[in-house]
């Protein structure tokens, strides 16, 4: 970023000087066997590890000057005003998924009880157990059903995925509408961040896509190869419509791309996003150099 406009990205390879990052929390031991095809996980991480390897991978940016933002900072920063405070709070329960009157309002009141943001964010990240919540009584027949799945609040563990619910193009924001319903709230966080924080929260910033549209997009499908040219995947987890209506967007607002490529790629989750082909290629023609490396 320079003086000019508050967001100024492209390419995927040009300098990078600021990087958004979540660091994994609690919502990672919140991973139970049960769970993990819902949160769309393999495998359940040991989160000591995942803290020691991300805090490797942060610090090799710091070490070389990049500005390191993670994401539950900014959201805290966002919504240090009381009035947008509650309204985050209504927001999140109401996207939750949460069954029974009761049971909102209990949430409503448990996120408003604490008296630091930042723990409240985590919590939120987090995930809430049946067993943090006491009800005096099984209110509704909803209650009686749902005794068996452990959360009132599904942990958030792709979180540390920062860059499919929102991309930057340009100046401007796809803030995405995920595929998939356990991912859905993670663009709440971004709206509240571009809404409300004193740093990104500038109108030289477009949105290209927003969170309530409906049709399909993630950033893992979208890649910008230089200041004319930018390619999105039609994949597993992108709408060829959301394409199309991205790219309209863009070469209305007079950005410098010319071009928006359209790939589509197989709907599978081997392959998932146009990053991971590009990633697949790229392993591909380098493995035999790699190999003659390890060989000599």
């Amino acid at each position: 970023m320079t003086n000019g406009p508050t967001l100024q990205v492209y390419s995927e390879i040009g300098r990078l000087k600021k990087v958004l990052l979540h660091r994994p929390g609690l919502e990672i031991e919140n991973l139970m066997p049960e769970v993990m095809e819902r949160l769309l996980f393999d495998d359940i991480p040991y989160l000591e590890v995942a803290r020691q390897e991300h805090d490797a991978f942060a610090n090799i940016f710091t070490s070389t000057g990049i500005e390191v933002l993670y994401l539950e900072d900014l959201v805290t920063e966002a919504i240090k005003d009381s009035g947008v405070r509650d309204q985050f709070i209504k927001d999140f329960v109401a996207e939750a998924g949460i069954h029974g009157d009761d049971r909102k309002m209990a949430l409503k009141e448990l996120f408003g009880s604490f008296r630091n943001h930042r723990e409240m964010v985590d919590k939120m990240m987090a995930g809430i157990r049946k067993e943090e919540i006491v009800f005096s009584k099984k209110s509704s027949l909803s209650d009686l059903m749902d005794d068996e799945y452990p959360f009132i609040v599904d942990p958030m563990p792709n979180l540390y995925f920062t860059r499919d619910p929102f991309a930057t193009i340009g100046t401007g924001v796809s803030l995405n509408h995920m595929r998939t319903t356990t991912r859905c709230r993670e663009t709440l966080f971004a709206k509240y961040v571009f809404d409300h924080h004193p740093d990104f929260a500038k109108p030289d910033i477009k949105f290209w896509y927003n969170r309530d549209e409906e049709y399909s997009i993630e950033g893992g499908d979208i890649l910008i190869l230089n200041e004319k040219i930018v390619a999105v995947g039609i994949s597993q987890r992108t709408d060829s419509e959301a394409v199309e209506r991205l790219a309209r967007r863009i070469f209305t607002d007079g950005q410098s791309f010319e071009t928006v490529l359209a790939f589509d790629i197989p709907k599978s989750r081997a392959y998932m996003h146009l990053d991971t082909v590009y990633l697949l290629w790229w392993i591909t023609i380098n493995l035999p150099f790699t190999q003659k490396l390890k060989a000599h």
